[in-house]
């Protein structure tokens, strides 16, 4: 037995094909036959059963923990991933099998003497597969970036579809030619089930620094099973002088936010693509939409409900990403994303509930799919996990979802969650007309502040009386104040490092922003404005220079000067007192209140009523949808807004709207602003 036992374990960790245990068991005997009677060849079947089992396992489990989506979304809360040596022993199924051997020995009849007849669950799927939503690539670094692709099982010629213990095994190569030729710099292969959605992300490693890459996936059965091409790259390691990031070009960010399928077609995702040379797309939330809606009459009918469930979260994450435009997006750039909670997940999230939801029983009941807010949260995380090319997250206290990149001394990348962590009570409204809040020991301390209300239930009209009372507590925050010393120390460092550009990716509008009305959007900065405050104090008070922070939710275009509210310092003709710069983008799709009226000349008028209310506000534009493009240089940041013309249907059909300078050292938009001149909206220079 001790010839046959190193064979067995090379055979069965080091080379899973032919996939199946037969072949291994079939080897041992190969090497013994000589010297072993049949007898002692049938204790050796029971010995290969047992040794099978136990290094079998070891190599399946490797597998299934090379695919990403396996783990938790979080490193240090496993309890949110799968049991992957749970999963490795569901597949071999051995327990359940017949192991009486045949009566003699013959070729054909091995399977039988061996083991089993495997037919009803072999290892992996062998009839084929998809590769239904192409691929994608994320979240990346100077030496790895993730990988995705959805690989689903074709039936077998029978019609047959894998039962719930067999996974599929897909490949997956990393190379530097466009053509996939010579050797790849990186591969392995990895396990997919009906766990996960048949969902395959990992991470490619041993990468170069600033480096374009092209990569593929293929079924392990059927290597001429192939899935798209992807296109890839790596960011500049930390210590790389600014002139020399993204080879000495200016690097190309393109931002988007907001995308509702019902809402129109992804148009700015294809127009993108295709029209500019981007490195990377950064998507600052609402990547889908956790309402259904009416798309019926432009061909965007959204299938399922109001999102509540796993089931629900990874059909709709699938429907969107079955856009054409989308697709072609992520097969061909990096993509940096916001871990999106409202919209995504519910709308107007905070730390204890949305604007539908909460973890009361009546909390639970207001919702439409009857889910309470923390089963919500977790099936949609886990869903988004599955489905978006990003790593796994710390989450030490709460679900932490912050991160940033540092792109050589170009640039910081700071994404924030501005949505869910620690998050005090926003705009819940929930369209009751009376409203039940519950207030709690926590709620108390943390929203109200002891002494404050002193009740157990405050009855609103709205919740809107609630949090404009709360607007300006010194205490109120809207990142937590872990999330909150973690940025102004991020800041601090990138400054100390050395970067020139400090770029903050973050989810609502963080400059003052008066409404048509005379009020303001409490869901957003607005809604929190001490924590603001602290922000720009550290940037001031820290002589942090180069600080842009870019917006989305809105479903407008706002650039603004930053400054703080109203601050008479600061002087909006030259900009002199500004300590940096927001650029705030419209959505792919989703419209823009009080400029949803199809009226061009109407939209202008509001955008000029909306500069002249707003102080800080350069430039307002809510006609169009589409994204904005930054342009990075160690001298130079440009931003230029992209306007589709129409998202009612499929097309590439847009132009630059506007474009916006801000020069290293100045911390204000250059003037004249947008040189004068912008195509759609209002500028501040054009009004009285």
């Amino acid at each position: 037995m001790q010839t046959c036992a190193p064979r067995f374990w090379t055979c069965a960790y080091s080379k899973l094909a032919p996939l199946d245990s037969r072949t291994y068991i079939y080897h041992c005997y190969l090497l013994t036959e000589d010297s072993r009677s049949l007898s002692t060849l049938f204790e050796m079947r029971t010995f290969a059963i047992s040794l099978f089992l136990t290094c079998g396992v070891s190599a399946i489990v490797d597998k299934f923990n090379s695919n990403l989506v396996f783990r938790s979304p979080f490193t240090d809360e496993p309890q949110f991933g799968h049991d992957t040596v749970a999963l490795s022993r569901r597949t071999f199924e051995l327990s359940k099998r017949d192991q009486v051997p045949a009566g003699e020995f013959k070729d054909e009849k091995y399977p039988g003497f061996y083991v089993s007849n495997l037919s009803n669950a072999p290892f992996v799927w062998s009839s084929g597969v998809n590769f239904t939503h192409s691929v994608a690539s994320g979240d990346p670094y100077d030496t790895s970036i993730i990988l995705w692709t959805r690989a689903v099982p074709l039936p077998s010629s029978s019609g047959q579809l894998p039962d719930q213990s067999v996974p599929v095994c897909v490949s997956y190569q990393v190379f530097t030619s466009s053509d996939l030729s010579g050797k790849p710099v990186d591969s392995g292969d990895a396990f997919t089930s009906y766990d996960v959605d048949w969902t395959v992300k990992v991470e490619a490693t041993k990468l170069r620094p600033d480096t374009r890459y092209f990569y593929r996936f293929n079924d392990c059965t059927n290597s001429s099973t192939v899935s798209p091409t992807g296109t890839t790259r790596t960011v500049a390691s930390s210590n790389t002088p600014a002139n020399r990031v993204n080879g000495g070009r200016p690097m190309t960010i393109a931002v988007f936010s907001c995308s509702q399928y019902q809402a129109g077609w992804f148009n700015a995702y294809g127009f993108a693509a295709h029209n500019i040379t981007a490195d990377i797309f950064v998507h600052l939330g609402d990547y889908i939409y956790e309402s259904v809606g009416n798309g019926a009459k432009i061909g965007r009918a959204v299938e399922g409900r109001e999102l509540a469930t796993i089931h629900d979260y990874r059909q709709r994450l699938g429907q969107y990403r079955s856009d054409p435009d989308l697709q072609f997006a992520h097969q061909i750039v990096p993509w940096i994303v916001v871990w999106t909670i409202t919209k995504s997940i519910a709308n107007n999230a905070w730390k204890a509930g949305t604007s539908d939801s909460n973890d009361t029983a009546q909390g639970c009941t207001f919702s439409p799919s009857g889910a309470c807010f923390t089963d919500r949260k977790l099936a949609g995380t886990r869903a988004y996990h599955e489905w978006m090319p990003i790593r796994q997250v710390d989450a030490r206290d709460q679900l932490r979802i912050w991160r940033n990149f540092q792109i050589g001394k170009l640039l910081d990348l700071s994404m924030l969650d501005t949505r869910q962590y620690e998050r005090d009570i926003t705009d819940v409204r929930a369209t009751l007309v009376s409203t039940v809040i519950p207030v709690t020991d926590d709620l108390i301390i943390a929203d109200l502040q002891p002494g404050l209300l002193k009740i157990h239930f405050l009855r609103l009209p709205r919740s809107l009386a609630l949090v404009d009372t709360l607007k300006d507590v010194p205490e109120r925050s809207l990142m937590g104040a872990n999330q909150e010393k973690w940025l102004l120390d991020t800041l601090s460092e990138s400054q100390k490092r050395g970067a020139i550009w400090r770029i903050i990716g973050q989810q609502i509008v963080f400059s003052q922003l008066i409404r048509l009305a005379g009020d303001i959007n409490l869901d957003a900065w607005d809604g929190y404005r001490e924590n603001r405050n602290r922000i720009l104090n550290h940037l001031y008070n820290n002589h942090i220079t180069n600080t842009i922070v870019l917006a989305g939710d809105s479903h407008a275009n706002w650039v603004s000067d930053l400054a703080h509210a109203n601050d008479t310092n600061y002087n909006p003709a030259t900009g002199r007192g500004a300590i940096g710069v927001e650029f705030a983008g419209t959505g792919v799709t989703s419209s823009a209140g009080p400029f949803n009226t199809g009226n061009f000349s109407q939209a202008v008028g509001f955008s000029q009523e909306f500069v002249r209310k707003n102080l800080d506000l350069q430039w307002s534009e809510g006609f169009y949808r589409g994204f904005f493009a930054l342009t990075v240089d160690s001298k130079v940041l440009n931003a230029t807004y992209y306007s589709m013309k129409d998202v009612t249907f499929r097309n590439l059909d847009g132009f630059a709207s506007a474009n916006f300078t801000v020069k290293a050292g100045e911390n204000r938009l250059s003037r004249p602003v947008a040189n004068g001149q912008v195509l759609s909206g209002a500028l501040k220079s054009q009004v009285n």
